[in-house]
């Protein structure tokens, strides 16, 4: 009806839609739009884009909410196609019948079975061993079937005289009808026969007792006859014979063995009421083999505790566990004197016991048990001592000093491997100033020299107090000499000085030991004399002895300034003051008195 309706609706709506293309329908959202064709249309259909869910779908372990309700998968109540999940209660991965739930996913405590007969007991469940206690252990509807585990082999007895015959056997755990637990009988129709049957008929053939002989014959050669004999087939079983462990009714009383209270030579057994392999006195059975919780010995002291027996270890509690009388004797922790009272003992002085005693402690790690700071928790110092108890004397004494490598030995140690000891190491120093331990020649005790090494380690190379160091003389006006009185000493030559020292006036470039004197009233040549006759520009002078202003060639001078009794020009022909000398010279004029007035080698020319 509803897809009618759809149809029918989007039918009309088109028509409109024909007539009247540019206008909008107001009842276009009235429709329901059913988008999968599954018959719903939202907002009543969750997913309208898969026709498989819908509010009429049935909800799936899918992860999906199929009808639409809100609950998906195993929160939807309406679940279908789900597991069923039964309750495990004992978790024996059986359930039972009792709870079970549908469930997409197995919930905790849940197993997808239901084949447990018994959820209470997990030893109960199909996969269990079958055992006769009354039980269908194995969920097979049957209780101690004859697969049980320790069913019992049981011998048809048609005479029902207790006795069957291997002709027939069956496995179960009671004893069925018709049925005996031994087998032997000889004669299973007759009640009379079976072993241990009276042969008291002493002329009867019949073998009653199924023993292979009859009531008239000794086949043992006991003495009995087989009728007065309760087994004549060996001689250790008759009426006078004593009831011996060997599993036979020697006596003839019908008892064996330990049933047989008239028992000789059977073993005392005694109770082990601890189950520790030894008994105590309290119980005892003389049988010929232990019954269950006896055993051969009545040795134990305390069979009501499984830790006391002989050969147990004695231990710290009071009680007497090797059964020796003694208790806890020779057993405990090894104590050691502490006669310092610094909680480490003497390793050679010790008491065993269960408590400490006084004056002990539960180690023997003390060195020196009279000095309460020498232990092995003790600080090594430097005192020669073994401190703390290592075995070793003054090692890495936390007073200890560092010491460094001396490669070159020359006193100074370096960084680069350092040691700490009480004492000096040998090839090692106090210090780490060696900037070069490769070579003794560097160290901040060695001389500065000018080699270009830093050989007094103070970071500086070659510096101006290297015992080979040059003096340098400044050289203000750098002409290359230098002044004698500004020194300065370093290895390389430092700007502005020079080697040399004989600069007598660093002021003046034109002033040295290099430059020619000149007359200027200065000792250009630093010699010590001012204008001295070596002066490029100095004047010869003549000796003018008459003191005429001229001088005679015979003596001369060469000096910036003119010496006394000296003229600047010669040419006197006789400077002899006293021979008239004054009379002569160049500046005269000649006379006629036949002499050479003015010295031009002629007398009284014209």
């Amino acid at each position: 009806m509803r897809t009618l309706l759809f149809c029918l609706f989007a039918i009309t709506s088109c028509r409109e839609a024909d007539d009247k293309p540019n206008e909008t329908d107001a009842d276009d959202t009235a429709g329901v739009v059913d988008a999968d064709g599954d018959g719903f249309g939202a907002p009543d259909d969750c997913d309208d884009n898969d026709s498989s869910i819908h509010p009429d779908a049935q909800e799936r372990c899918d992860d999906i909410d199929n009808d639409c309700d809100g609950d998906i998968d195993d929160e939807d109540s309406d679940l279908r196609g789900a597991a069923t999940w039964y309750a495990d209660y004992d978790l024996d991965g059986y359930g039972g019948d009792q709870l079970s739930l549908e469930a997409c996913e197995q919930p905790d405590g849940y197993v997808d079975n239901h084949l447990d007969c018994l959820d209470v007991d997990d030893e109960i469940h199909p996969n269990a061993d079958e055992i006769c206690d009354g039980l269908d252990n194995d969920c097979d509807g049957v209780t101690d079937g004859d697969d049980a585990t320790d069913a019992r082999t049981w011998y048809v007895d048609d005479d029902a005289d207790g006795y069957g015959t291997n002709n027939s056997t069956v496995t179960a755990c009671d004893q069925p009808a018709g049925y005996a637990l031994h087998d032997g009988d000889c004669d299973d129709s007759a009640p009379s026969f079976h072993p241990g049957a009276l042969e008291s008929d002493c002329a009867d053939p019949a073998d009653y007792n199924c023993d292979g002989s009859t009531g008239y014959e000794d086949s043992d050669n006991d003495g009995f006859a087989a009728c007065d004999d309760c087994d004549d087939s060996t001689a250790d079983a008759n009426d006078d014979a004593l009831e011996i462990c060997d599993g036979i009714d020697n006596d003839c009383d019908g008892d064996i063995d330990g049933d047989d209270g008239s028992l000789s030579g059977g073993t005392v057994f005694y109770g082990d009421s601890d189950g520790d392999g030894y008994g105590g006195s309290q119980y005892q059975q003389v049988t010929c083999s232990a019954p269950p919780g006896f055993v051969a010995n009545n040795d134990d002291c305390d069979d009501l505790d499984a830790t006391s027996h002989p050969g147990a270890s004695e231990v710290c509690d009071g009680a007497d566990n090797d059964c020796d009388t003694d208790v806890d004797e020779g057993v405990g922790s090894t104590w050691y004197q502490d006669s310092d009272g610094d909680g480490y003992g003497n390793g050679s002085v010790t008491e065993t016991a269960c408590d400490v005693p006084s004056g002990y402690v539960g180690n023997g790690l003390d060195c020196d048990d009279f000095s309460a700071t020498t232990n092995p928790a003790s600080y090594e110092v430097c005192d020669g001592a073994d401190n703390d108890c290592d075995g070793s004397t003054d090692e890495g004494a936390i007073n200890a000093s560092t010491w460094y490598v001396d490669a070159d030995g020359d006193g100074y140690g370096s960084s680069a491997s350092t040691t700490s000891a009480c004492d000096q190491p040998t090839g090692h120093a106090s210090n780490d100033a060696d900037c070069d331990d490769s070579t003794a020649l560097v160290s901040p005790g060695a001389s500065e020299t000018c080699d270009g090494t830093d050989n007094d380690c103070d970071g500086s190379v070659d510096e101006d107090d290297a015992t080979d160091a040059a003096t340098w003389y400044a050289d203000v006006d750098g002409d290359g000499y230098g002044n004698a009185s500004s020194t300065t000493s370093a290895c390389s030559q430092p700007s502005g000085h020079v080697a040399d020292a004989t600069d007598c006036d660093d002021t003046n470039v034109g002033t040295n030991p290099g430059v020619v004197e000149v007359c200027d009233s200065i000792d250009n040549n630093c010699d010590g004399t001012t204008d001295e006759w070596t002066a490029t520009d100095a004047t010869t002078w003549y000796q003018d002895a008459d003191s005429d202003g001229f001088g005679g060639s015979t003596s001369t001078l060469v000096a910036c300034d003119q010496p006394s009794g000296y003229a600047s020009v010669d040419g006197d022909c006789n400077d002899d003051p006293a021979n008239g000398g004054g009379l002569f010279n160049p500046g005269i004029a000649e006379t006629c008195d036949g002499a050479d007035n003015d010295c031009d080698g002629t007398a009284d020319e014209e």
